[in-house]
């Protein structure tokens, strides 16, 4: 059986990404909506194995941006609790998470894709947003993303 992250720990885990850089005090959700329908896109309508939906997590949280602030760190910090919650445990280090941020920020930065999240979270259609966001995981962006997954965190049974 496959466990699922909660709109809760979804909060969870932006609170402590804020309190790692002392931003405790920005806690704020400004489209709860979001959260609901990352959880709803992972468990419902990925198929693939359980890097894919991690990555699910990862992809939906950044293009989403349901946090005032903190949403890279989340995104890929609750790609990692997901997998922890399914026996996978993380070999990555700081310096390995501070690594792909630094490679994240500036691949968005080159390729626009503020812009391009911008557009997909302003989607009002459920169905064209999925098709966008699944899209968006098979990108270069995205396969970057799963392959680092698939490097650092392991299954432990």
């Amino acid at each position: 059986m496959i466990l699922y992250l909660t709109e809760d720990e979804i909060c969870e885990i932006n609170k402590f990404s804020l309190e790692l850089t002392d931003e405790g005090e920005k806690f704020q959700v400004i489209q709860p909506d979001d959260i609901r329908f990352t959880i709803h896109f992972v468990s419902k309508n990925l198929k693939g194995d359980l890097y894919q939906k991690a990555l699910g997590f990862c992809i939906c949280l950044i293009v989403l941006h349901p946090f005032k602030n903190g949403n890279h760190r989340t995104s890929l910090l609750s790609a990692e609790r997901f997998l922890q919650k399914n026996l996978y445990q993380s070999q990555a280090t700081d310096n390995d998470r501070i690594n792909l941020e630094k490679w994240r920020l500036q691949y968005e930065a080159d390729h626009e894709l503020h812009r391009e999240f911008f557009r997909i979270a302003n989607i009002e259609d459920e169905t064209k947003k999925r098709n966008e966001i699944e899209k968006m995981m098979i990108s270069p962006y995205g396969m970057k993303i799963k392959k680092w997954l698939t490097k650092y965190n392991l299954n432990v049974p």
